[in-house]
């Protein structure tokens, strides 16, 4: 009896012990955190990339304390994704009447899970459908544990997305384990190839591409709204935060993130037809990307998403669908991969007339007659025809001396399109200064690029990522100074 007493005793003090250590990991995090808000709200208001990357250094490395500290509350995964979860998710959905004609969730070699068909298919099948009830979106927190903390938040109530990367959380944390998608979010990955898993070595490797500040921003902005919640959390009594307030870490958040980033399609909102919201859409989400055509429709009359096959597809093969238009930059900085043979790639090149330029007022007059901004981002893309009319009209504009920009002010504003034209009726020196300025900017993006990497297998699995990336780039912005330079050839000789 003693020596039962005595235990006890033992395990009562190995508690108690236990709870001033978490107590005192959450004291010094919260210091941690107040350090990382300032970190994040450092920032000039025209940042160059080195400031950016100085502060991102910064915040890695508090984020670094924090996670070894966090990790001492032995969290575990939020998602077990495998074979059986998969056969879970797939019964509850069609229980909760999801329809799956001709394909099932498989694991395929380098692809992780995907769509296989399991019968020949044909361009146009109706494959899978998902009635809305069986969506996460954010008019699905009115119901749910966040509402109270939802509708005092002004965060919340400002960003949708942030309010859904948290509304993941609460239902994949929920004590009660009563979340109507439970067997949905254990289908999640366990992790994601997103830059907000990237160290240090794997971002630089990013640098000269217009991802790497993209992918610095998203850094920053995920570390401030992690920052900002984990002491809100703390701070309130609500529903949410009861659940969070001791569960709620940088992992689980960029996680959350993560999952919505990549995951992620729009659908008309229940209030507003004409507007959309966020929507997580189990089953669909299964599929990869190729490229290819739109091949999902959402049905108003029924409420549901309804995905149709792009093109045939024998039985066994994995089904793809087309993720929508958008650069591999894009690709990489919000769902975690590249794509080789996308079509739709560019490299972003932003220019801008500077307020300081005598000639500012007249520029910026007729930039607006073309429905231009001041400051742009213009993309240079793969093909024959690299350069486009506004790109073109962007540096002509920006090239013209007085005299020119007034004649061009007086002209009918159709006259004016010209200026978006290849073969325009223009003035052969300021073709010469606009594609010599084309040439020499050009230029200086593809010396801004890394020395290529003697062994790319030596890379990690991030790294190669970025390799990938930076070379795609490197070609599109090759072949476009070839390009330019065969037109300077042709305005210097005519």
């Amino acid at each position: 009896m003693e020596k039962k007493v005595k235990n006890t005793s033992q395990k009562k003090n190995l508690a108690k012990m236990q709870t001033m250590k978490l107590n005192d990991c959450k004291a010094v995090i919260l210091k941690l955190v107040d350090e990382l808000l300032d970190a994040t709200s450092m920032m000039s208001n025209s940042p160059s990339i080195k400031e950016q990357w100085s502060i991102h250094l910064v915040i890695v490395n508090l984020l670094s304390k924090i996670n070894q500290l966090e990790a001492e509350f032995e969290l575990k995964p939020l998602s077990q994704r495998n074979d059986q979860s998969i056969e879970k998710l797939t019964k509850w959905a069609t229980k909760n009447g999801a329809i799956l004609n001709g394909v099932e969730i498989h694991q395929f070699e380098n692809y992780a899970y995907g769509m296989k068909a399991n019968k020949n298919i044909a361009v146009g099948d109706k494959l899978v459908v998902v009635p809305r009830a069986l969506m996460m979106t954010e008019e699905n927190i009115p119901s749910s544990p966040l509402w109270k903390l939802h509708s005092q938040d002004m965060m919340l109530r400002n960003m949708p997305n942030v309010a859904l990367a948290i509304f993941i959380l609460v239902e994949s944390l929920r004590k009660d384990k009563k979340s109507f998608w439970h067997s949905y979010l254990t289908t999640l990955p366990v992790t994601y190839s997103t830059p907000v898993y990237f160290d240090v070595a794997d971002l630089e490797a990013l640098k000269g591409s217009p991802a790497f500040e993209a992918a610095l921003k998203l850094n920053r902005n995920i570390a401030r709204q992690y920052a900002y919640f984990k002491k809100l959390f703390q701070l309130s009594n609500d529903p949410a935060s009861v659940i969070l307030k001791d569960t709620f870490t940088y992992e689980y958040y960029r996680w959350a993130v993560s999952t919505l980033m990549s995951r992620q399609n729009t659908v008309p909102s229940s209030d507003n037809p004409s507007e959309n919201v966020s929507a997580l859409i189990p089953l669909w989400d299964m599929f990869n990307h190729r490229s290819g055509r739109l091949s999902t429709d959402y049905a108003k009359s029924s409420n549901v998403c309804v995905c149709y096959a792009d093109g045939d597809y024998a039985a066994d093969d994995q089904v793809y669908i087309f993720y929508g238009v958008r650069t591999n930059a894009d690709f990489l900085v919000h769902n975690g991969f590249v794509y080789p043979d996308n079509e739709h790639d560019a490299v972003k090149i932003r220019l801008g007339v500077s307020r300081s330029d005598p000639l500012y007022s007249l520029r910026y007059r007729l930039l607006q007659t073309l429905s231009l901004p001041a400051l742009a981002e213009f993309y240079i893309s793969p093909g024959p025809f690299p350069v486009d009319g506004k790109l073109l009209a962007f540096v002509r504009i920006f090239n013209m001396d007085q005299k020119t920009l007034d004649n061009w002010i007086q002209m009918e504003e159709k006259h004016c399109l010209n200026l978006t034209l290849l073969d325009g009726t223009l003035d052969p020196a300021l073709e010469i200064k606009c594609w010599e300025f084309l040439q020499v900017r050009i230029s200086l993006l593809i010396k801004q690029y890394p020395a290529p990497q003697e062994n790319a297998d030596n890379l990690s699995t991030f790294q190669q990522l970025a390799h990938t990336q930076i070379q795609l780039e490197l070609e599109i912005l090759k072949n476009a100074l070839a390009y330019v330079k065969q037109h300077l050839d042709v305005v210097l000789k005519s």
